[in-house]
């Protein structure tokens, strides 16, 4: 018994000793993967780091310096399989969790990020700009009670935020404030003096109120500042302007025709314009030309036919209604609407 009881006593310590060996030769290896990676040999850090964590796994100091070495060479993945191995021993790492937060938002893992931030936030660990990438998450997750909630926080932390401002405004947005969206983005301006893009959005959601002329000075603003004056902006702008300055309106809608010429929608909305300012005998040239780029369209006919009416040509209009009733005999129906648009 004595002699076995000797034989283990050994054996224990030269078990001890075989994992001292292994602590010594991570930590070993840890330093020359640092070196390595100061002196720009990639290859060989790496693998030096691969070494240092495989002898001793519980080398937190290998993992996260091994960790922060893929972070460096964008390869989050495999640095998010160093963090997880931290985090499986300890959920609330103070070190790792905003790590985490971080490269989860950089992936676009919305819903990782939103569950990694509840975590901090319960544990009462500090992450920069938390509530902006928790609100961001939400918002792109279609929460956007959840959103705007984490954005107003991150506001109130930072009120000169660019990114929470212009977000907060496009949570407003989504819940139909637009009251709310158009004070967001004022403020956001006040720090942004010439940011084409925030006038443009500002352009964009003066018109959805119908406050045209507020509209159309953003929209005039954005041009001057360099934002693209591509088709979807020179119409947005077009219609703004044709509510209250038709001359103005119809020059820029003039300019989408270049682009899109005898678009039928565009000659539309310029014949809906002049006829809403009562100018038919326009009206009537622009209808007619929808109808004559495309005889289908009945309607177009049907409006040109009420134009001339209204110009005073009743029986000539009538004949061009009656026809375009023929084309489409649901037209009729618009015989005893007091609108025509």
């Amino acid at each position: 018994m004595k002699k076995m009881y000797i034989t283990l006593l050994a054996a224990g310590i030269g078990f001890s000793c075989f994992a001292n060996d292994n602590a010594d030769s991570s930590s070993f290896y840890l330093q020359r993967a640092k070196e390595q990676k100061e002196a720009r040999k990639i290859w060989e850090a790496e693998k030096s780091f691969q070494k240092a964590v495989a002898l001793n796994p519980e080398n937190e100091q290998a993992r996260l310096e091994f960790a922060s070495y893929y972070c460096e060479q964008r390869k989050y993945s495999l640095a998010s399989q160093q963090y997880n191995a931290l985090l499986q021993k300890n959920p609330n790492h103070p070190i790792v969790l905003p790590k985490m937060v971080d490269i989860n938002f950089l992936l676009r893992n919305w819903k990782e990020v939103i569950n990694l931030g509840d975590r901090a936030t319960k544990a009462n660990i500090k992450i920069d700009k938390l509530n902006y990438m928790v609100g961001k998450s939400h918002y792109e997750e279609e929460n956007y009670g959840l959103a705007k909630k984490h954005l107003l926080l991150q506001m109130a932390e930072d009120p000169s935020h660019k990114e929470t401002i212009t977000l907060l405004g496009k949570v407003y947005i989504e819940l139909s404030n637009y009251t709310e969206a158009i004070a967001i983005y004022l403020k956001c301006l006040e720090t942004s003096p010439n940011n084409a893009d925030l006038m443009y959005e500002l352009a964009l959601l003066y018109s959805a109120q119908k406050r045209d002329r507020d509209a159309a000075k953003y929209f005039e603003m954005a041009a001057a500042n360099g934002i693209k004056q591509d088709i979807a902006f020179l119409e947005n702008m077009a219609l703004s302007y044709l509510e209250f300055d038709l001359a103005k309106g119809v020059e820029v809608m003039n300019k989408v025709l270049e682009k899109k010429p005898n678009d039928p929608e565009i000659l539309t909305q310029i014949a809906q314009a002049y006829y809403r300012k009562e100018n038919y005998a326009v009206a009537f040239d622009y209808f007619y030309k929808v109808y004559l780029n495309d005889n289908r369209n009945a309607k177009a006919l049907y409006m040109s036919g009420v134009s001339m009416i209204r110009k005073g040509d009743k029986t000539k209009g009538a004949y061009i209604c009656d026809q375009a009733i023929a084309i489409d005999p649901s037209l009729a129906q618009l015989k005893s609407s007091k609108s025509m648009l």
